[in-house]
């Protein structure tokens, strides 16, 4: 009876209480990878450039918001309620916009390299969001301008353009065309970023397997 009780008690310790399992478990975990420091200091770099930018952006929307106010109520115009609460609504959307499409790229979601790849190519997705929201807003401006002008022939509104229209269709284009050949430059950025971003992507994979 003894013997049967203490070959009981052998065998329980002697089975699998779960311990061995957690071990192998433990031994088959992915090492986590250290992030290389070429692909952490080049999204510092750009998280630094995305603050300094975010704070010009609203110290620059401040004086134009505040000096266009100012001159827009001190013009004598007739319509000149109408123009400030234009460039207010004007410049809220473009803040709001700024806001919202910075939301979730400042810091990486996990502290992998797959981490700071996904936040690196989201902060691409968002420039170009950015880039069309500028073209869509300068059409907007040139749509309400054109209807302005047109309303003014009866006397509701003051025109905006008073005298030789060509000068101001010529301004216009001229700066249609430096917006375009900055947003050419622009999209030049975003595909070498892209790029880069790949080059990273393909080194970590052959160097580190799936352990991103």
């Amino acid at each position: 009876m003894n013997q049967n009780k203490v070959d009981k008690n052998t065998a329980d310790f002697s089975g699998d209480d779960g311990l061995d399992s957690l071990a192998e478990l433990w031994q088959q975990a992915p090492i986590a990878v250290p992030v290389p420091a070429v692909i952490r200091e080049q999204v510092g770099r750009q998280e630094r450039r995305m603050r300094l930018f975010a704070l010009l952006e609203w110290a620059g929307s401040i004086v134009v918001g505040m000096g266009g106010l100012y001159l827009m109520l001190n013009s004598g115009l007739s319509d000149a309620p109408w123009r400030a609460l234009l460039v207010v609504i004007l410049l809220t959307l473009a803040m709001a916009f700024s806001v919202s499409n910075r939301r979730g790229l400042w810091e990486p979601l996990e502290e992998s390299t797959r981490g700071y790849l996904d936040l690196a190519r989201l902060r691409l997705v968002r420039k170009r969001r950015m880039l069309r929201f500028a073209w869509l807003l300068f059409a907007a401006e040139l749509a309400i301008f054109a209807v302005w002008q047109w309303l003014s022939r009866f006397g509701w509104l003051e025109p905006i353009f008073v005298g030789d229209s060509a000068q101001a269709i010529s301004w216009i284009l001229a700066f249609a065309m430096g917006m375009g050949g900055w947003s050419l430059w622009y999209w030049r950025q975003i595909k070498s970023s892209e790029q880069q971003i790949a080059r990273w992507q393909r080194e970590n994979f052959e160097s580190g397997g799936n352990n991103l």
